[in-house]
């Protein structure tokens, strides 16, 4: 991957996905299906073992031929920047693009926006940048992370079969508590053009 294509923030937060979600993986019981560095082939809508690399709406790359280069332009066109990431403290925003990458980018901003108590409508506008920015980031972060360890247990009480990843699902939240607290005094990394 380019590294001059992508801030060190999103960087960082692609490692942290990268080594976690790993290499091709196709259980047929994960809700995801085919994998491979976590981009799943379900996620355009169409379970045919290809992905929309390129971005023009069209599975054109066969998962398990994806590169890292790639995995990366699609994380950052359709999990970074739609979750706003580019806003966010940069604790704040790993914890929102791995929230994005396990749910969809939608249902991590209304994980974020239920954790600071605005409406959790998943649009970002001023009330919830407003409330981010001027929120405590260890509080937000201990709020976030109990948002979705909940939207888990819901995950298990819609379909009891997805129980069996519930431990290494809250081993990644483990980890990423971790390493959201690494980071959780910096500064967001590039303003949203």
């Amino acid at each position: 991957m380019t590294t001059s294509s992508f801030s060190p923030a999103f960087l960082h937060a692609f490692s942290f996905v990268l080594a976690r979600e790993g290499g091709h993986v196709n259980d047929p019981t994960d809700n995801g299906g085919e994998t491979k560095y976590g981009i799943s082939d379900k996620r355009d809508g169409i379970a045919d073992g290809k992905t929309d690399v390129d971005g023009d709406g069209k599975p054109d790359t066969r998962i398990k031929d994806l590169t890292e280069e790639q995995a990366g332009q699609i994380y950052f066109r359709d999990y970074w920047y739609p979750a706003y990431c580019t806003d966010w403290p940069d604790g704040i925003s790993l914890f929102v693009f791995d929230s994005s990458v396990q749910h969809g980018a939608k249902k991590a901003i209304q994980l974020l926006q239920d954790a600071v108590g605005v409406t959790a409508d998943g649009i970002v506008g001023p009330k919830t940048t407003k409330a981010v920015i001027g929120a405590d980031g260890e509080w937000l972060l201990t709020r976030c992370f109990l948002r979705r360890s909940r939207y888990y247990a819901d995950i298990i009480k819609a379909n009891p079969a997805q129980g069996k990843y519930l431990n290494g699902w809250f081993n990644r939240l483990d980890e990423l508590a971790n390493a959201c607290q690494e980071v959780i005094g910096g500064q967001v990394s590039e303003p949203r053009n």
